[in-house]
């Protein structure tokens, strides 16, 4: 099995040779960049302050960000491809699905067909083949089973390596050799997509952060909710608490200090190279979690902490710097910023939209599969500024099995449904909510939300 110095070799040996590709026209585009995370929720940036130098201050931070499927895979192949899950067809985790996305109506392939050098570095898309190598990727180093902090086993353009390294480091290390490669061609602008374990659990930590200071949380109102009887059955069956909360908080804090330095330190090296006006990036989390809201532990619920995460946009000169976006954004809007500043356009509809201009989104679709390992049934929700609505269906998802009705107003926490509060005077029209939800759930391109 290959060391780091011999990954780091054979990334180098690899770039070489994928450097400039006969026949290609040259892109006028700019330079990608995108970060992922796995597990971050919104307050985490508390402890990245390189992350918020450069995002907040530099860039475009948008307050009400989510994720249209709160699940690893279907949200990566949503950020891909622009798509809802019921479109892409990556609708859950299961072994093989993920193999089955169209690779054609993800942004990496229209990049790469325009002449961009493509990157990956870190988590792909669950249970991808390990000896497979991800379409339309020049240089690539993944992982695709489990949450290695330390070693596991990598694709590392087509060896299997295992990195003794903390991941995070590795990543950041493989990322700042591509731009360097990619920077001895000016003229061919590149894609990265750099995507750590971090703070996924068991949420490790580096050796140098495992006792780093974490800020005291005293939990909040969904934490500490007793009544649960107007939750699904699923919601009234977890008991995790304010104790849970806390502790996987702490350790995804300390975890993400690295994820830090590596924005700050491949950030930093754009600007050495010349290329931070040149280079549109973003930074995004593939879902939420929960830290015992509503007693609940994990994500793949319908609920704020699992749906919404820190989605922030950087690209000076094109992008408004230092603003708080409060527009309705989502991570199927990603693929279509892009193709647009690559001045691409797709062979189909796209779901999402570009942000380089107001969205006037008034709503989201989220939705979700049941899987057999969790304990989770088919939901699917309309979430606007004002409220969120919910249904739970039985397996094949053709059922309404509950409802749920939140004003996201005079209720932020989500700690009563009025449809479950004994008033029917607050109930909406659940009929026409209905209905437009089952549209939305079929919807394709512009008949999307």
């Amino acid at each position: 099995m290959a060391s780091i110095g011999t990954a780091l070799l054979l990334l180098a040996v690899a770039s070489a040779a994928c450097t400039g590709s006969p026949g290609r026209s040259g892109p006028s585009g700019p330079n990608v960049l995108i970060i992922v995370t796995d597990d971050q929720r919104i307050g985490s940036l508390a402890v990245m302050p390189q992350t918020r130098h450069y995002f907040l201050r530099g860039g475009t931070n948008f307050k009400q960000a989510f994720v249209t499927t709160p699940l690893c895979c279907p949200s990566r192949s949503s950020i891909f491809s622009g798509l809802y899950a019921h479109n892409h067809g990556v609708v859950d985790n299961r072994p093989g699905l993920a193999e089955q996305l169209n690779q054609h109506w993800l942004m990496q392939y229209y990049l790469h067909r325009a002449g961009y050098r493509t990157g990956l570095f870190g988590k792909y898309l669950n249970k991808w083949r390990t000896t497979q190598a991800p379409p339309n990727f020049d240089d690539f180093s993944f992982f695709s089973k489990g949450e290695p902090y330390y070693g596991g086993h990598w694709n590392h353009n087509g060896h299997r390596v295992s990195p003794h390294l903390y991941s995070t480091t590795y990543i950041k290390q493989l990322g700042e050799q591509f731009l360097r490669s990619a920077e001895s061609h000016d003229a061919q602008p590149w894609f990265l997509y750099l995507a750590t374990a971090a703070p996924h659990g068991p949420s490790t930590p580096e050796k140098r952060y495992r006792d780093s200071p974490v800020p005291f949380w005293k939990g909040e109102p969904a934490v500490f909710e007793k009544n649960r009887s107007d939750k699904p059955p699923y919601v009234r069956q977890d008991h995790a608490g304010l104790r849970r909360g806390r502790h996987v908080r702490r350790r995804q804090f300390r975890s993400l200090r690295s994820v830090d330095d590596l924005v700050g330190q491949v950030l930093s090296l754009l600007g050495k190279l010349g290329e931070e006006r040149n280079t549109l990036v973003f930074f995004i989390s593939d879902n939420g979690v929960t830290w015992g809201d509503h007693g609940i532990r994990g994500k793949i619920v319908p609920y704020t902490p699992s749906i919404e995460v820190p989605m922030m946009m950087r690209w000076p000169g094109h992008v408004p710097s230092a603003k708080n976006d409060h527009q309705l954004a989502a991570n199927i809007d990603i693929a279509p910023t892009v193709m647009e500043a690559a001045h691409l356009t797709p062979d189909h509809p796209m779901d999402g939209r570009s942000l380089l201009h107001p969205l006037h989104r008034k709503s989201i679709l989220n939705e979700y599969s049941f899987m057999a390992k969790y304990n989770v049934p088919t939901w699917a929700s309309i979430r606007t500024d004002a409220y969120q609505y919910i249904e739970d269906y039985n397996p094949a998802g053709t059922k309404v099995r509950f409802r749920e009705y939140y004003d996201l107003n005079r209720d932020p926490w989500q700690l009563t449904n009025l449809l479950a509060d004994g008033n029917p005077a607050n109930d909406p029209n659940v009929r026409a909510l209905s209905r437009r939800l089952a549209q939305e759930r079929t919807c394709a391109g512009k008949t999307c939300p």
